[in-house]
């Protein structure tokens, strides 16, 4: 499938010219990050195209601002590469809670300074030589036999050998004429939209005396935090009876994550909230989720007023820039990953990243979560056919939560670690193929392979 370039007139923009780039990145969040450093490390000249002013997406746009452990077996760290080291600049600058350094307190968690992690990630790219197109979209494109020609709504244009589809949605395969899948594979639903945001302040004190379970202590960070994540009894009955009582609307039977900031533990970035969609790809559909997600942080707040000791003053500090979306397109690869692969940890010839978090779905159209555990100390593999489309365009590979997978599999590999590795896996194909001047099936996985295990992957 063939789409048209812009023929508008150029505008006053001193970048507005037609440039040549052997990779071009769509999607600057964790999976964009992966795959703009992946490639720019391997000498390619990179453009990364990111639609907010900031990179980091969920991370940081979402304030979805926490490592599921997808990196982490219960034993060892299964994510390298870029991943890893953003996570040890993290750790050196003393803006992450590390499973490490609380094991004995049940972190479920990695949390971290979302303003920290983004200041990373772009210094990171920029000494990979990327070059950042923030707070642009996506006009139009052509994908051709031998480049893609792609315009942006600022009217900036130019030229790629190969396009890397990190956008999480799947939208420029799905410009492209990619097949995909849409929800789960029964009625097509997906999962439900949350908008976070970050309140304060914490009465750490208090919640400590009151609800010790719920303050744990960083040694290297050396600061106390608020950490509540996940199901308990005594918050969940209050929850169910503030529902009954018609004081509480949100539909979702437990607080996912309420977790300090680290170096500012007194604010806490907030996953509480559900709200049901149809289409996240459809913009009305998703503005009229973002609203219904903003009263819900109202609700959310007050309850936790009434509720949480500790949090009897909190107020809204920063409503994030976008609702989090956790699913909606994934493309048809050369395989598509089942739940059952990633159940059963099934390991592939072919893998080039691995994966532990659990088969977490939010069930569409219900209160519920499902959790499907992986097995203590065991993974599972990603493997590069899911990262290449099945029919398409030659010159596009796809990193992030909308490669090849079931609804199931996705619901593990969502979690932004796992995402950055995939992505790095994406921008190493990408760039083997614009230094090879080959078509993205022709790299082959061996090669990809070798690239990242000798940047610190780990992929058995």
């Amino acid at each position: 499938m063939s789409l048209p370039v812009s023929t508008a007139v150029d505008s006053p923009n001193p970048l507005n010219r037609r440039a040549w780039f052997d990779v071009v990145v769509v999607g600057g969040g964790p999976a964009g990050i992966g795959a703009a450093v992946g490639a720019g490390r391997m000498g390619a000249r990179v453009a990364l195209i990111e639609r907010h002013p900031v990179l980091g997406g969920m991370g940081t746009a979402a304030l979805v601002n926490n490592f599921c452990p997808g990196h982490y077996d219960g034993k060892r760290l299964i994510i390298g590469g870029v991943f890893g080291e953003i996570r040890e600049r993290l750790i050196r600058r003393k803006a992450i809670y590390t499973f490490d350094r609380n094991a004995a307190n049940g972190l479920g968690a990695e949390q971290y300074n979302p303003d920290i992690f983004m200041e990373i990630a772009t210094a990171m790219c920029r000494e990979a030589g990327v070059e950042l197109f923030l707070d642009r979209t996506i006009g139009d494109l052509e994908f051709g036999g031998d480049k893609t020609g792609i315009a942006l709504g600022t009217g900036e244009r130019f030229d790629a050998h190969t396009v890397v589809d990190a956008t999480g949605d799947g939208s420029v395969a799905f410009r492209a004429g990619v097949p995909f899948t849409f929800g789960r594979a029964s009625d097509h639903a997906v999962m439900p939209l949350t908008y976070c945001y970050l309140m304060g302040p914490i009465d750490l004190d208090r919640a400590k005396r009151e609800t010790p379970k719920f303050v744990l202590h960083d040694p290297d960070v050396g600061e106390d935090f608020y950490f509540l994540s996940g199901w308990h009894s005594d918050v969940d009955e209050k929850i169910r009876a503030a529902r009954e009582r018609g004081e509480l609307s949100i539909p979702r039977d437990h607080i996912s994550c309420i977790a300090s900031i680290p170096g500012n533990s007194r604010h806490a970035s907030v996953n509480y909230g559900r709200v049901p969609i149809g289409d996240p790809t459809d913009p009305a559909q998703l503005a009229a989720a973002e609203e219904e997600g903003k009263r819900q942080v109202e609700d959310g707040l007050r309850f936790f007023r009434n509720h949480l000791p500790g949090c009897e003053e909190v107020e809204l500090v920063q409503l994030a820039r976008q609702i989090g979306v956790r699913e909606s397109r994934q493309i048809q690869g050369l395989y598509t990953l089942t739940g059952e692969d990633a159940l059963s940890c099934r390991q592939f010839d072919d893998a080039i990243a691995q994966g532990h978090h659990s088969v977490d779905i939010h069930e569409p159209g219900s209160d519920r979560t499902t959790f499907r555990e992986i097995p203590f100390g065991q993974h599972y593999d990603i493997p590069w056919r899911c990262l290449v489309p099945r029919e398409g365009p030659q010159n596009l590979v796809v990193g992030g939560r909308c490669i090849s997978g079931t609804q199931e599999a996705m619901a593990s590999f969502r979690v932004s670690p796992t995402v950055m590795a995939i992505g790095e896996a994406a921008g190493v194909t990408a760039a083997s193929a614009a230094h090879r001047d080959c078509p993205v099936r022709d790299v082959g996985p061996e090669a990809v392979q070798e690239r990242l295990l000798a940047t610190g992957g780990i992929l058995d």
